[in-house]
């Protein structure tokens, strides 16, 4: 169990304490007022920061733990390859790429929601 907890960490320990935060966040600062005004929104403001770095942060974390890791020969490789425009290393590079934002535009949608 404590083996299946350090390997889902971002899952098991950081979102837990993100949504806390956010929690904690909009009951004390998001609850004060009920205005539709700017100091309502003003109040709001920190919370809707700490949804866009759950957001980014846990987009990072997925990304992270399901990306390949390269040794450091590897990934030089990969670079010069990258930077001399061939085709393998390009479309690693642009799958990663969609991989990451299709994660974060997901993310995106379920905290608007």
């Amino acid at each position: 169990m404590n083996k299946l907890l350090k390997r889902y960490q971002e899952f098991s320990g950081w979102m837990p304490v993100l949504l806390v935060v956010a929690v904690v966040a909009w009951v004390v600062l998001g609850g004060v007022s009920d205005r539709d005004d700017l100091i309502r929104w003003l109040l709001e403001l920190p919370v809707k920061a700490l949804y866009a770095a759950a957001i980014s942060g846990t987009a990072y974390l997925v990304w992270r733990r399901w990306s390949f890791r390269m040794t450091d020969e590897q990934q030089k490789t990969y670079i010069d390859g990258l930077l001399q425009g061939q085709r393998g290393p390009v479309l690693v590079y642009l799958t990663n790429t969609g991989f990451y934002l299709c994660a974060l535009l997901a993310l995106l949608y379920f905290y608007s929601r």
